[in-house]
């Protein structure tokens, strides 16, 4: 009776150390590895390409009802941003690695590339991330108006968006072992094209 019960707890404590192993190798292989980014290369597939976005903004509105003339100020492109999107391939291997944030430049100008992989060396940079970030215009438009007496303006714009679509192939390092990992995808960015407006100045009767 007492060798089953010590033969019982032999059994128990070889099952609960062999458990114990496996969980340390499902920890190991389950351990985010730590990467670092090597370098972005970025080229215009079939696919990619330019469009133009059309946008019309919110009139602009004054009245002057005094006697004397008034400095008013027009920003049409006040709390406005151009925009930056990674789309990888392989989202989800994407979200499994691990590594600081990179600032990259994108490509404003698509002429730049061609159906052969190249280097950006220069341009905005935005985070290299799957969630959309933002970026100010290169642009300031704003405007001051002398407004007359007794007089109102109102100003309409229509803004022109460049939407710039382009792949990209992005190879990272393990920081530990030195292993590369290569990800792909598109991308797409916002940017200022141009703007037209429309002015009327009318007097108050």
């Amino acid at each position: 009776m007492k060798l089953n019960k010590v033969f019982i707890g032999l059994f128990i404590s070889t099952v609960f150390l062999s458990c114990n192993n496996d969980d340390t190798i499902i920890d190991e292989e389950q351990k985010i590895k730590s990467y670092e980014l090597i370098e972005i290369q970025w080229k215009l597939n079939s696919k990619d390409g330019q469009s133009i976005i059309e946008e019309k903004l919110p009139e602009f509105h004054f009245r002057n009802d005094s006697d004397t003339i008034i400095e008013i100020v027009i920003d049409p492109l006040e709390n406005l941003q151009g925009s930056s999107k990674f789309k990888f391939r392989d989202s989800l291997l994407f979200t499994k690695i691990q590594f600081s944030e990179f600032q990259v430049a994108i490509p404003k100008e698509l002429s730049l590339l061609s159906e052969e992989y190249s280097y950006l060396n220069s341009g905005i940079k935005v985070p290299l991330a799957k969630e959309e970030s933002t970026f100010p215009f290169s642009y300031n438009l704003k405007t001051t108006y002398s407004l007359n007496r007794k007089s109102t303006l109102t100003s309409k714009y229509t803004l022109f968006l460049r939407k710039n679509e382009a792949s990209f192939l992005a190879t990272f390092r393990e920081t530990s072992t030195g292993e590369t990992l290569e990800l792909d995808g598109i991308w797409s960015g916002i940017f200022f094209n141009n703007i037209e407006v429309e002015s009327v100045a009318n007097e108050i009767e």
